[in-house]
């Protein structure tokens, strides 16, 4: 089972097609390291999560 499940919204659909159709090494790099950042997320709380403050 996995840890996380990522949805993409509409845009970003968009946005992989535009950089797999123009293979611009360049945005592929920078969509790639926006997804690393999605997948490392955050750490939860053992008690949910926090108050806004």
């Amino acid at each position: 089972m996995a840890d996380k499940e990522i949805l993409f919204s509409d845009k970003d659909q968009q946005e992989i097609e535009a950089i797999v159709i123009d293979r611009d090494k360049d945005e592929a790099l920078r969509f790639l390291n926006k997804l690393l950042e999605w997948i490392k997320g955050h750490p939860g709380r053992v008690c949910g999560p926090a108050p806004i403050q």
